[in-house]
C-alpha cells in the first residue's frame, strides 16, 4: 500500500466542525462525507426518519454557500414544476419560467424522493446523474441532493423504528445515481451531551462567515485531489474489485457504475482527510467511502454493518499485500480454485491455509458444497498440518452424504414440483455403479430430504468442476463411507 506520508499536502487546514457551527449536532462522523460530496459536486442522498434534520442540513448548507437553491417536495412534484409550462412563441413551444423552475438553480433538493411517482423518478435520472433535463444542459446546476425516509425492508424484517405509509423503496437505478448515500442519526443515536444541546438556547448562526470558512476548506480539498489520486490509484484499483467480489458473495452486488463511483469517493475522502491535516487516515478513507457508497438501504435491502466491515477488512488486507503469489490466491474468484491454490501454497502457514479453506468453503451454496465435498475432503487429508476446524466443517458435510440412505420424499400431486423431475428422470439416469453416480445420488438424497431445492445441472457441474480443479478423475474419488477416518490435524 503506498504511503500517503510521501505526498506533500497543500493548504492543510485544521479539522472543522462546520455542521455544528450551522446548528447541527450529532453529525460529526458524517462531516467528511458531506465535505467530499460538496468538493466534488457529487449527488448526495440522505436517508433517515422524520425530524432527523435532513432538510435543515441541506437548507443551511445552501444558505452558507450562497447557492441559488430549489427545494421540491417530490411527493407533490409535477414535471411542469421543474421546467415550466410550455407556451407557444414564434411558432414553437418554449417553457414559461417561474422562480421555482430548475433552469437557473445552483443546487436542487428533492425531498421525499422515494414518494415520487415512478414516471417522474425516471425523469430525475438525467438531472441527478448528468445535470440535464429534456436533453438540455443545466449550466448553473452544481449540487444535486435528495432525502427520504427509510423504506420497508425487502425481506419483511422490522427495525425498531417508524413505518412510513407511502414510503416506497427507491428505484434501484435512481438510487445508483447518487454518489454518496448517508444514513443519518435519529435522536436515540445522539450522545447524551448532543441530546442536551438540542434543548439549549440556539446561538445566532453567521452563515456568511461559516460559508467563507467552508469555501476555503473545499478549495483545499480540491487542491489535494490530484495528489491523492496519484498516490492511491494502485491501491484503489486493487481494493474496489475485491470489494465488489465480496459484496456479490454477500448477496449485495454492485454495478460497474457504483464500483467506479466508489473509487472516486475514496479519493475524495482521502483528499478531505488530508486537507483537514489528518495524514494517517488512509484506511478511514477506504472504509468511510465504502460505508457511504452503498445504496442498498434506499431500496430496502440494507447491508449488515458487520458484513460491510468484514468485506472492507478482507479487501483492505489483500490490497496491502506485497506477496504477489499470496495476492493471486485471495483475488481468485472461484472458491474451489482458491482452496486448491491455498493447499498448494507452501509459503502460507497452516493457519492461513485453513482460513482460506473455511472462508472459501463457506461462500459456496449448499448443493455446491455437498457435490464438491467427496473430492475436496481427501485433498484436505493430505495436508496433515491444517487446523482441525478447517477439516471438521468439510468432514461434517462428507459424513452427511456418506450416510445418506432410506430417504423418504413427498411430491405434490398437482402443479409444479422441482422434485418431480429429479426423481422421475435425473436420478434414474445416473449410473450408480460409478463413483460419480454414487456421490451425486447421495447428494440428491440429502437435499431432497431437507427440501433444499437444486437442479441436476447444478450438482453435476459442481462435482465435475471440483474433479477438474484438483486434476483428478471421477474414478479417483474415494468411495463414500459412513463417517470419516480421523485426520492428522494441528489443533
Amino acid at each position: 500500500m503506498p504511503s500517503t506520508a510521501t505526498v506533500r499536502p497543500s493548504r492543510k487546514r485544521p479539522k472543522s466542525r462546520f455542521l455544528r457551527e450551522l446548528g447541527i449536532v450529532g453529525w460529526d462522523h458524517l462531516e467528511p462525507v458531506i465535505l467530499a460530496a460538496l468538493a466534488t459536486e457529487s449527488p448526495l442522498l440522505l436517508i433517515g426518519p422524520h425530524g432527523s434534520a435532513k432538510t435543515l442540513v441541506l437548507t443551511r448548507l445552501a444558505e452558507a454557500l450562497g447557492l441559488a437553491q430549489r427545494h421540491y417536495n417530490a411527493s407533490l412534484l409535477n414535471f411542469d414544476d421543474l421546467i415550466g409550462f410550455p407556451v407557444p412563441e414564434g411558432g414553437k413551444l418554449v417553457y414559461l419560467q417561474t422562480p421555482a423552475t430548475i433552469w437557473d438553480a445552483e443546487s436542487v433538493f428533492f425531498d421525499e424522493v422515494s414518494r415520487c411517482r415512478p414516471d417522474l423518478q425516471n425523469k430525475l435520472f438525467p438531472i441527478v446523474h448528468e445535470r440535464r433535463v429534456q436533453g438540455v444542459s443545466l449550466e448553473r446546476l452544481r449540487h444535486r441532493w435528495a432525502a427520504m425516509n427509510p423504506p420497508p425492508k425487502a425481506d419483511g424484517g422490522d427495525d425498531e423504528g417508524f413505518e412510513y405509509a407511502g414510503a416506497e423503496p427507491l428505484d434501484v437505478a435512481l438510487a445508483d445515481r447518487f454518489a454518496f448515500v448517508l444514513n443519518v442519526p435519529d435522536l436515540k443515536a445522539l450522545s447524551q451531551s448532543d441530546q442536551s444541546s438540542l434543548f439549549a438556547e440556539a446561538e445566532e448562526i453567521d452563515a456568511k462567515t461559516i460559508g467563507a470558512t467552508l469555501a476555503e476548506l473545499l478549495t483545499a480539498v480540491r487542491a489535494n485531489l490530484p495528489l491523492v489520486r496519484n498516490t492511491l490509484q494502485a491501491s484503489i484499483g486493487e481494493y474496489v474489485p475485491l470489494v465488489a467480489q465480496k459484496l456479490a458473495q454477500a448477496k449485495h452486488p454492485i454495478s460497474t457504475r457504483r464500483a467506479v463511483q466508489l473509487a472516486r469517493n475514496i479519493e475524495a475522502l482521502a483528499a478531505v482527510f488530508r486537507a483537514r491535516g489528518d495524514d494517517a487516515a488512509t484506511e478511514d478513507a477506504f472504509y468511510v467511502g465504502l460505508r457511504h457508497s452503498t445504496p442498498d438501504t434506499a431500496w430496502g435491502n440494507p447491508i449488515d454493518p458487520a458484513t460491510l466491515l468484514s468485506v472492507h477488512r478482507a479487501a483492505w488486507e489483500i490490497a496491502r499485500l506485497e506477496h504477489a503469489a499470496l495476492k493471486s490466491i485471495f483475488r481468485e474468484t472461484d472458491a474451489i480454485r482458491r482452496i486448491a491454490l491455498a493447499l498448494a501454497a507452501d509459503f502460507m502457514s497452516p493457519a492461513e491455509r485453513g482460513q482460506v479453506v473455511l472462508d472459501s468453503y463457506a461462500s459456496l451454496d449448499r448443493p455446491t458444497r455437498l457435490a464438491s465435498v467427496a473430492v475436496l475432503l481427501p485433498r484436505l487429508s493430505e495436508d496433515g498440518e491444517l487446523p482441525a476446524t478447517a477439516v471438521e466443517v468439510v468432514a461434517a458435510d462428507y459424513a452427511a452424504i456418506a450416510g445418506a440412505g432410506g430417504v423418504t420424499v413427498t411430491v405434490r400431486r398437482g402443479g409444479a414440483d422441482w422434485k418431480r423431475d429429479i426423481l422421475g428422470q435425473w436420478l434414474s439416469s445416473l449410473d450408480l455403479k460409478t463413483r460419480r453416480g454414487k456421490v451425486l445420488g447421495n447428494v440428491a438424497a440429502v437435499l431432497l430430504r431437507d427440501e433444499h431445492e437444486f437442479t441436476a445441472g447444478q450438482v453435476e457441474q459442481a462435482f465435475d468442476h471440483a474433479v477438474s480443479v484438483f486434476h483428478a478423475s471421477a474414478a479417483e474419488v474415494p468411495p463414500l463411507r459412513r463417517g470419516t477416518r480421523r485426520q492428522k490435524v494441528a489443533s
